[in-house]
């Protein structure tokens, strides 16, 4: 069978589509990652351990989540190690990359464009540089003054979710595209644009209010969109997990971030009035969000200045993040999977690591990444 190595997971093809017929593959996630399409030597310098269990249990849940709502989706049904699913045609692949050259209706295909949501406010989303820089007004999103970040969108919250849209397939990367823009190249009909829509919408819904009985706040992410054999739109890929999303919890409780920044600091010897000024400058925060997505993963090398370089000289190799921040950020993924999923004691059976409690998890993530921003990590 065909195995298609992906960044994230690969994908292996029982079956290829061809023409109107849908192909079957299987999604298999694994422990590597990218962040800022970094393509030196192909992949980052180290994994995460686990990271592709977790994914499984999430995934499959997500996909679950939808299938029960009556959301169509990609899904077939769960594997031992990923998911089978509906596999049609690619741009580039078995179809033309340039999407004029596609008919409008054209089925078993997936669409050109990345559908991205923003639900709630990002502390480092593109949206809020954008409105800060004045390029985005707030107002259209129902904001009445200024947001400061990690705030419900007023819109999102009417029921007016307000999506932006991206190519996927362009060989340039991803180039932002007005929402008319976006109708003309998906090759979409009028009423298939409009029931994507309208699927992208519930099924932000249904993971956003899940995650919220979970304790924890789904921000912003992205959707694909697929044509079965039928010219039935539905949601392809992946959605609801960590890989595609920007997940966060608040953190209510400050001794648990005290201990942990207590615990480092002894633990890697650092200088105490350093230590100390950390300490204050995180106890006078009104709210304590923490990533605990891959977004975790992107602020260390922002913080520590690695991705300006990079953009400056794109052969630079990333550091290899310290091992501390790679066990927690592990942990952080068994814990998220097991929360998400509910089978806590399949996935402590599987990995034979103890998984603990998510609000711990993400308090040590939180001073981890303060510490790493402060130039204290060793």
């Amino acid at each position: 069978m065909l195995r298609i190595e992906g960044s994230s997971k690969d994908i292996i093809v029982e079956k290829e589509p061809k023409g109107d017929e849908m192909g079957i593959a299987y999604f298999i996630p694994k422990d590597e990652f990218s962040i800022f399409d970094y393509k030196i030597r192909g992949k980052w310098p180290f994994t995460i351990p686990h990271k592709g269990i977790a994914m499984r249990y999430i995934i499959n849940k997500s996909y679950e989540l939808a299938s029960d709502a009556k959301i169509r989706t990609c899904f077939i049904e769960p594997t031992s190690n990923g998911c089978k699913v509906h596999f049609v045609r690619v741009p580039g692949r078995e179809l033309p990359l340039d999407q004029s050259k596609i008919e409008v209706g054209t089925r078993n295909r997936m669409v050109d464009l990345e559908f991205i949501f923003n639900y709630y406010l990002h502390p480092r989303s593109s949206l809020l540089k954008e409105i800060r820089d004045g390029k985005k007004d707030y107002r259209e999103y129902g904001f009445k003054d200024m947001p400061k970040g990690g705030e419900l969108i007023p819109a999102s919250a009417e029921g007016n979710l307000i999506l932006s849209y991206t190519t996927k397939y362009d060989k340039r990367g991803d180039i932002p595209l007005s929402k008319e823009e976006a109708r003309i190249r998906s090759r979409l009909t009028y009423e298939q644009w409009e029931k994507a829509h309208e699927l992208i919408k519930e099924c932000t819904k249904v993971i956003n209010d899940y995650a919220k009985s979970k304790g924890l706040i789904r921000f912003d992410g992205k959707y694909e969109v697929f044509v079965d054999s039928d010219g039935n739109v539905g949601i392809a890929d992946t959605f609801g997990n960590p890989e595609e999303d920007r997940l966060m919890i608040e953190v209510n409780d400050f001794a648990i971030i005290s201990r942990f920044l207590e615990f480092y600091s002894r633990r890697w010897g650092l200088d105490q009035s350093r230590v100390a000024d950390v300490m204050i400058e995180l106890k006078s925060r009104e709210r304590h969000l923490v990533d605990v997505s891959k977004q975790f993963i992107r602020n260390w090398y922002i913080d520590n200045g690695w991705r300006a370089s990079y953009m400056q000289d794109r052969s630079l190799i990333p550091p290899i993040m310290h091992k501390d921040a790679i066990s927690a950020y592990s942990d952080c993924m068994l814990s998220l999977a097991s929360l998400w999923s509910g089978k806590i004691a399949e996935i402590v059976n599987i990995t034979g690591v103890l998984v603990r409690p998510i609000v711990e998890v993400a308090s040590e993530l939180y001073v981890l990444e303060h510490l790493n921003k402060k130039g204290l990590v060793p």
